[in-house]
């Protein structure tokens, strides 16, 4: 695959908004979707969306301040709003395309995979939380590109504005740099193996929004 740098990444990307009948459309069957998982949820523990323990917000850093989100809305009619395949940033470049059906109860802090920010899957002592998540694939790149976005739920706001901040020191710790600007995220080449990771990070109340793109190290 040719070098790509992590700053480029979304480069030529056109955001495409779906019209608001295709987004009432997408939010009417996400939501018949998530709200049957969730039942399935409050009855067993496991499937796509499950309560499960996450690290502690424990320590003195100071929280990165809470704007309001400037990216697309985390929540649509008061349901999570999963992005589609071509507003996960880096469509123009990756042309993403989801795994149907698809989640994954990756708590946070971790990043990526194990392999990538190994010392954000310790265990840790863990808030109560609902999270839905959606992955996706590039057919260019031969399976060296891929992205994720995952949304959590939490009891409040303070609890969300903790897991953040301990989620964003992970990000510092595994060699990603926060970039502020017209989209702010965090970027850089992982500590473990080497893969150059992009993440937006967004809250809005008790709810955040983690967003993903890794390139694999060639």
């Amino acid at each position: 695959m040719a070098e790509v740098g992590v700053e480029e990444l979304l480069d030529d990307v056109v955001v495409r908004l779906p019209s608001a009948a295709q987004v009432r459309a997408r939010g009417g069957r996400r939501r018949a979707r998530r709200r049957a998982a969730v039942a399935a949820a409050a009855v067993v523990a496991g499937g796509a969306l499950v309560w499960v323990g996450l690290p502690g917000g424990g320590g003195d850093q100071e929280v990165r301040p809470a704007a309001s989100p400037s990216g697309p809305a985390i929540l649509l009619e008061g349901m999570p709003r999963i992005l589609p395949a071509d507003e996960v940033p880096g469509n123009g470049r990756w042309d993403w395309q989801a795994v149907d059906d698809e989640t994954e109860d990756s708590p946070l802090p971790r990043i990526a995979g194990d392999s990538t920010c190994p010392d954000s899957f310790r265990e840790r002592e863990a808030p109560e939380h609902i999270q839905y998540s959606a992955t996706y694939y590039s057919d260019a790149t031969a399976g060296q590109a891929s992205a994720s976005h995952r949304i959590v739920s939490y009891a409040s706001p303070q609890v969300a504005g903790r897991e953040r901040a301990a989620f964003e020191r992970e990000l510092t710790a595994c060699g990603l740099t926060y970039r502020e600007g017209r989209r702010p995220h965090w970027s850089g080449t992982a500590t473990g193996d080497g893969s150059r990771l992009r993440v937006t990070v967004q809250q809005d109340g008790k709810w955040l929004s983690v967003v993903e793109v890794q390139i694999e190290s060639s």
